[in-house]
């Protein structure tokens, strides 16, 4: 056998070796995220007089579901107002505008509800059975948003104390 093919046999080996190897230490692709359905608000919440519901909103950038500081006061409010009457509960509805697809604004706006309620069970040590957690993604009832449409009076998180 020549020198070269030799070395060029060798080689291959060795490159076999490193692909088998390196396949090895591959970690499994993650699996894709579960769809998150539709979750409105139960119709009866818009059926409540209004003296008998208070509105907190807290407003959200752009695909992100972290509370700014500047919308923290809206969660204190509704935490202090919870906490100072045991009788009251929340509904903590998340909502997206209408930029990136259905499927990601539906789970965006479910876990900027999330970080809603979890913010005011942390801030009011407020018990979880308390707060209803609902989302709606982009979808308005009676409203129809173009496509791609950027609408901040959409990307918030309404919390309504009843």
């Amino acid at each position: 056998m020549s020198n070269i093919r030799k070395y060029t046999t060798g080689l291959g080996a060795v490159a076999a070796i490193t692909l088998i190897s390196g396949c090895s230490m591959m970690q499994p692709a993650a699996p894709a995220a579960a769809p998150v359905a539709y979750n409105p608000p139960s119709p009866s919440l818009n059926e409540m007089p209004a003296v008998q519901v208070t509105w907190y909103h807290v407003s959200f950038d752009t695909g992100s579901r972290a509370i700014a500081v500047d919308q923290r006061q809206p969660v204190l409010d509704a935490a202090a107002s919870l906490r100072a009457n045991p009788a009251l509960s929340a509904t903590v509805i998340g909502r997206t505008d209408a930029v990136g697809s259905d499927a990601a604004n539906m789970r965006l706006s479910q876990q900027r509800a999330g970080a809603v309620r979890d913010a005011l069970i942390r801030q009011g040590s407020i018990d979880p059975s308390r707060i209803e957690t609902r989302w709606t993604g982009e979808r308005k009832p009676g409203q129809q948003l173009g496509d791609n449409t950027a609408d901040g009076a959409s990307r918030m998180v309404d919390i309504a104390v009843h």
